[in-house]
């Protein structure tokens, strides 16, 4: 079967993030994407074909107003394709999915009668818009949505007034949902995705994340203090008053929270004011935060259960800290497969102090225990959750 793998990666080459004016979002997806597209060619004996589009932030935040169209290679053997397209807003969208199509009807045609599937990564409109055209030309085509995120779970759809910028983006996730029940089949990071999109009864399998790893991390000891680093969103719903709460209940001086993630909120400002143990690290590249990970003597993810989002994702930072070779806390979510129970460290419950007691033991524990727990956490997501072994389960959704 030939396969054609459409995705959001930002390559390091171009120096997409860098050159943007202000913060490039998409580095989870990024690093996501890498790992299913090593995945998937591991389990097959020719390697994909990557149609990617380069989505930078709209000109003139993003210098460049033309993208061309490049032929490139992720792996040796490989033909790939930068999609083109006008970076100018609106135009962007409708170019990138014209773009895209040509290219995937182009892949299509060359193969012959070969069985063909096209695996769309992420709820990218211009990419569904891309493989539902492709479907409808060549019906014999098979397409695939991956997907760990879903539209309609909060944010919008709970506010009563919005602004026309809002009701223009309610009214896209509306229609990403839509298209979303045309798709042949699906990869889903939770079970619960199923039924919220409404296709439980399609063929999908779940997935929740892959770690591909790079064989660059080396541990460290996180010397005297003890140190909390917790990287990511600083928003209210993934927990940061809870976390700063839990952390004020410890009076121990020694103790440090390093915050990464963006400018500080009312809330994590009034906290870094009163407490001098508290630094705002502001937004890192991927290799500065695995170096704070190095550094730090435990890493956490103060997101409860209390939101109904928490069911239908599962985050990509729970591989990355078990990864690490650090003891990784967090509260126990809905989206927890079974499995990683024996590996992160769950608070008894989800109360400040809960939290706080759980801070405290793992960074009294011996050095060495600490040591354990974190190595045991890596060896569990190296050999159980690489790319080759999680993709197995793709490689077989769409061969069937």
């Amino acid at each position: 079967m030939r396969i054609a793998f459409c995705s959001l990666l930002l390559p390091e080459e171009k120096n997409i993030v860098q050159r943007a004016k202000r913060r490039l979002p998409g580095m989870s997806l990024h690093k996501l994407a890498t790992a299913l597209i090593k995945g998937i060619d591991a389990n097959l004996e020719s390697p994909v074909t990557v149609f990617n589009i380069i989505n930078a932030l709209n000109y003139p935040n993003f210098p460049e107003l033309v993208f061309k169209t490049e032929k490139w290679s992720h792996t040796d053997g490989a033909e790939d394709w930068h999609i083109g397209y006008l970076n100018l807003i609106g135009i962007k969208y409708i170019t990138q999915a014209n773009g895209l199509y040509r290219k995937l009807k182009q892949w299509v045609k060359a193969g012959g009668d070969q069985p063909a599937a096209v695996v769309v990564h992420h709820i990218y409109l211009p990419m569904m818009v891309a493989a539902l055209r492709l479907k409808k030309r060549f019906p014999q085509v098979k397409i695939c949505l991956i997907t760990g995120d879903m539209y309609g779970r909060g944010g919008l759809t709970k506010k009563k007034k919005l602004t026309l910028k809002e009701q223009l983006i309610k009214g896209v996730e509306w229609y990403v949902n839509h298209l979303a029940r045309s798709f042949d089949s699906y990869v889903f990071a939770t079970e619960a995705m199923a039924e919220g999109y409404g296709v439980e009864d399609k063929p999908h399998c779940v997935l929740e994340c892959t770690y591909n790893n790079d064989g660059q991390t080396e541990i460290t000891d996180a010397g005297e203090e003890k140190t909390i680093f917790y990287a990511g969103a600083l928003r209210d719903d993934y927990g940061m008053p809870h976390l700063l709460q839990a952390f004020s209940l410890i009076d121990d001086p020694d103790y440090r929270l390093w915050l990464a993630g963006g400018s500080a909120t009312e809330t994590i400002q009034r906290y870094l004011d009163s407490d001098p143990r508290i630094t705002l690290l502001g937004f890192l590249s991927l290799q500065e935060v695995a170096a704070y990970q190095q550094r730090a003597t435990v890493l956490i993810s103060p997101r409860t259960g209390e939101h109904e989002f928490v069911k239908y994702s599962f985050p990509s930072k729970t591989m990355e800290c078990l990864a690490s070779g650090k003891p990784y806390i967090a509260h126990h979510l809905p989206c927890d497969p079974p499995e990683y129970a024996a590996h992160i460290q769950y608070p008894a419950d989800e109360s400040d102090q809960a939290l706080a007691d759980t801070i405290c033991a793992i960074c009294e524990m011996p050095a060495a225990r600490r040591a354990e727990i974190g190595r045991a956490a890596r060896e569990f997501i190296l050999t159980e959750k690489n790319p080759k072994a999680m993709c197995a389960r793709v490689v077989d959704l769409l061969q069937e």
